[in-house]
């Protein structure tokens, strides 16, 4: 027996998108919607009129109804007035408005980002933690600074910490301490 797994792009997306009917009045591009196109890049954004709600809807076509046949369209955000009244500042059109190719960049730029702060976190941690076993060893208290080095660092000011540096810098006070 064998058997066939199909998938229809534009069933998924009706389903998963606004499939547009008679509740919704496509309107003309106006001043916004042809700056919002140039802006962005997107040649698919256009403003509909909710005819239940009244509210006006900034959407792009994921199907467009004269191109594909069947109006599928993504809402981007509901408005109490035509965009062309009060239109969203040049800011927000950017911050919401966005090719996918820029926001999966943006994604995976953030992503990286985060993981090179860590590293970097992780590798100052160890640093500051061979310092201080560095330092202790020099006082000649080497047991305390191959234990340092055995143990996981973490610069957090947890109570164990904050008692061990305590007793650091109470040993060291009246001291002078010199590179040479």
């Amino acid at each position: 027996m064998k058997i066939e797994i199909m998938f229809d792009p534009v069933c998924h997306a009706a389903e998963s998108h606004l499939c547009l009917n008679e509740n919704h009045e496509i309107l003309p591009d106006g001043e916004f919607i042809h700056w919002a196109k140039r802006f962005s890049g997107i040649d698919d954004i256009f403003q509909y009129r909710h005819k239940v709600t009244g509210n006006f809807v900034l959407a792009k076509w994921i199907y467009h109804p004269e191109k594909d046949g069947i109006g599928i369209a993504m809402e981007l955000e509901a408005f109490e007035q035509p965009l062309d009244w009060r239109p969203p500042t040049q800011e927000w059109v950017r911050n919401r408005i966005k090719p996918s190719q820029d926001i999966a960049r943006a994604i995976k730029q953030g992503i990286r980002d985060r993981a090179k702060a860590k590293y970097q976190a992780d590798r100052d941690q160890i640093e500051e933690k061979h310092r201080v076993a560095d330092w202790m060893k020099s006082q000649g208290n080497e047991e305390s600074a191959h234990m340092i080095r055995q143990r996981k660092w973490s610069a957090n000011d947890d109570p164990e910490f904050g008692e061990f540096r305590k007793d650091l810098l109470n040993s060291a006070k009246g001291r002078i301490v010199t590179g040479g």
